[in-house]
């Protein structure tokens, strides 16, 4: 529904703006609410992990680990140590060599320290190691590299990237990989020495040089396969039942008392406008203190049906009451829904009243001035009337 339509003159669009402002605008959030709610459902299946879906430390924990993974291009960040240079060239293909140097704390303490000292300042260096060591958390491993780079400075690139590990098959330390353009220029195991590599490059060596010292095994976990592992082991449809579970659990209901009698009341939707309304080329479409009632221009257009979905009879009463406009939007809203099967008795709601069904919101509550349901609201003449309706006697009250 919209505010402006190029072939209404100024003061049309005038009416229609300041009607959707009051009316149309609320029952907008509404379609909104729905739109987002039934998506939620879709949106568990087949999804990695969704951010409200919330379950064992365990998984807490492996969500975090993966998104530092996922931001490996970035250098780490361990207690506010900032571990990378002005200009790392870790995150980006350049056309300039960068010499991954894959490391592993089983290389020992001494030599890393070393590796690191080598490292520092060299923009076109980038140290990378797996994962953490098994077991240990990232902030653990954070830790010890902070320790070992005490006293250097300026301080290397390192980061944590499995994902280069798997691309170029590095399964012992020290690797050196010299990547330019996506490629492999030249490759070797056994070494860890930068002056030496520089010593081969102006040498013009190229290619896989082989293992030309000791290697060592890996002794930190493959991050990636270790989430993987993580993930493979939730039970994600338990986790759906959860999420939606929480869903209904945690939803605030505009709940409101069962109408006692029959009772019409009216709502005049004219109002005085507090300062002059200009179209967006500058003309003048109402002046301050002109009084204006959106009905007189423009027709509601809606027949809204207000109930409490958990009191079968209510849903009964208001799928039998008619709207005295036939021509009218019907438009079903709720006051609230079971809570321990919430989707499924929407489903079940809307195909009984063959409709879509809103959840009612305080700004339509506030805006309709709805005080009892069930309740009908619809337009008589240049004003809105809202309808409540006792149940019938035999009925009775929910318990």
């Amino acid at each position: 529904m919209r505010c402006f339509d190029r072939s209404q003159g100024p003061w049309r669009q005038s009416v229609v703006c300041l009607f959707c402002w009051f009316s149309v605008q609320a029952v907008q959030a509404e379609e909104a609410w729905l739109k987002r709610s039934q998506t939620i459902l879709k949106y568990l299946e087949g999804q990695p992990r969704p951010d409200w879906v919330n379950g064992q430390s365990e998984q807490l924990d492996v969500k975090r680990q993966a998104q530092q993974v996922f931001e490996a291009s970035q250098a780490i960040r361990p207690n506010g140590l900032i571990m990378e240079s002005q200009n790392p060239q870790s995150t980006i293909t350049s056309s300039k060599p960068l010499t991954l140097l894959f490391v592993s704390f089983s290389l020992g303490e001494s030599l890393l320290k070393g590796i690191f000292e080598e490292a520092a300042g060299r923009d076109d260096v980038l140290l990378v190691f797996r994962g953490p060591k098994p077991g240990q958390k990232l902030p653990a491993l954070m830790a010890d590299l902070k320790r070992l780079l005490k006293g250097i400075d300026p301080l290397p690139n390192i980061v944590i990237d499995p994902t280069r590990f798997q691309r170029w098959s590095v399964t012992s330390v020290p690797d050196i990989v010299v990547e330019q353009e996506g490629k492999a220029r030249l490759q070797m195991r056994g070494v860890s020495s930068l002056s030496w590599l520089d010593e081969q490059i102006k040498a013009g060596k190229q290619g896989d040089l082989g293992t030309l010292g000791d290697v060592g095994e890996i002794t930190e976990i493959d991050l990636l396969e270790e989430i993987k592992r993580r993930m493979a082991a939730i039970d994600w449809k338990q986790k759906q039942q959860q999420a939606i579970a929480r869903f209904w659990a945690q939803q605030k209901f505009e709940e409101l008392p069962v109408a006692r009698e029959d009772r019409d009341r009216t709502l005049d939707l004219t109002i005085t406008a507090p300062r002059d309304l200009t179209a967006p080329n500058g003309q003048l479409i109402i002046r301050a203190g002109q009084t204006v009632n959106p009905l007189d221009k423009m027709p509601f257009g809606l027949c809204l049906k207000v109930f409490d979905a958990t009191v079968p009879t209510q849903v009964e009463l208001i799928r039998h009451q008619s709207c005295q406009d036939k021509r009218s939007r019907v438009m079903y809203l709720a006051t609230q829904l079971p809570r321990q099967d919430g989707w499924d008795s929407l489903k079940e709601l809307e195909t009984t009243l063959k409709a879509p069904v809103y959840l009612l919101t305080p700004d339509v509550r506030s805006r309709f001035q709805l005080q009892q349901v069930p309740a009908i609201v619809e337009q008589v003449g240049n004003q809105l009337v809202v309808r409540e309706r006792k149940l019938p006697v035999s009925t009775g009250e929910p318990s």
